[in-house]
């Protein structure tokens, strides 16, 4: 694997950094979680938080410790020296405060890369305070261009901030890594996750910045929606013209083909799509470029052994 001989140190909580690390451990790094309470990572004291907490660290040694006691700390850095990754997600300078911060930690291991995942980055007025997903994707404006219902912003259903900074953590580890094989020296990292919130909003921010509409991707164009079959939801993503041309000639309906940004077009499709089943309309599409797929829950989705598929 790409990763084989890297050895990581996951003293993160909750999702980001156990995402991050769960990235890292597909790609073949030997992930140690490190867990710095005798109560252990608090996700697992969430509502089913065992299952969670499996999901994100199986195949993981655990290791606990306690940064508040002379040999946790010392247990850190016997363990950080032989180390090439160390993650953590507390709030800035705690780790600093528990002397197993940055600079104890490549005074012992001067190769070593260590990232911090932070809510909202180590300097700057909001450093210190405490936050979750919905908080940050918040303040990077994200949550304002969510669907709303009567008039407020939708919950996502998938903790986007939180993954986005585990990704983005995953990406820099290994940009580190590649800049430690020339240099070999370690180097520090810190992701806010209202940042890359807020990077994630590339056209959006365009949109903004150029005075335009910002394109309706959440349910305002018949092109992009998600409509009830018979006996389910199906999704449509024909953002193309032809795309759209080859949908609409599939329904039935090919008047609809100059109404591809009218949402009064909506719900024409929709009392079109109601007549027939889920199994029935992926016949009819079948192999067409037409950008419809059925909305699977969890049951009917399987999970990937991992996500990330390495040739020889």
């Amino acid at each position: 694997m790409l990763l084989d001989g890297v050895r990581v140190l996951d003293l993160t909580q909750f999702l980001p950094g156990g995402y991050c690390t769960r990235v890292l451990a597909d790609l073949g790094a030997t992930v140690t979680k490190v867990e710095v309470s005798t109560r252990g990572d608090p996700i697992r004291s969430l509502p089913n938080g065992e299952a969670y907490f499996e999901a994100l660290h199986h195949g993981k040694p655990v290791v606990q410790l306690a940064l508040k006691t002379e040999a946790g700390r010392a247990r850190l850095l016997e363990l950080a020296e032989t180390a090439d990754v160390l993650l953590e997600g507390f709030r800035p300078g705690v780790m600093d405060r528990r002397q197993v911060g940055w600079d104890q930690l490549r005074a012992v291991n001067p190769r070593l890369i260590y990232c911090s995942i932070t809510g909202y980055g180590s300097s700057g007025s909001l450093r210190d305070r405490a936050g979750h997903d919905l908080n940050y994707l918040a303040r990077s404006g994200a949550l304002s261009v969510m669907p709303r219902a009567n008039g407020v912003p939708m919950i996502p259903g998938v903790q986007t901030a939180d993954l986005a900074g585990g990704m983005m953590a995953a990406i820099a580890v290994l940009g580190a890594l590649v800049e430690r094989q020339q240099s070999g020296r370690g180097r520090r990292l810190d992701v806010s996750m209202t940042d890359v919130a807020k990077s994630w909003l590339v056209l959006q921010r365009g949109a903004f910045d150029a005075g335009v509409p910002m394109l309706n991707l959440v349910g305002g164009l018949p092109c992009y929606h998600v409509y009830r079959a018979a006996d389910g939801l199906l999704t449509v993503g024909a953002l193309e013209p032809n795309f759209w041309r080859t949908f609409c000639e599939a329904i039935g309906r090919e008047d609809l083909v100059p109404r591809q940004a009218d949402p009064g077009a909506i719900p024409e499709v929709a009392g079109v799509l109601a007549a027939k089943t889920q199994a029935e309309w992926m016949a009819i599409f079948g192999d067409r470029d037409v950008c419809v797929e059925p909305v699977l829950d969890l049951g009917e989705a399987a999970s990937p052994a991992t996500p990330i598929t390495v040739d020889d």
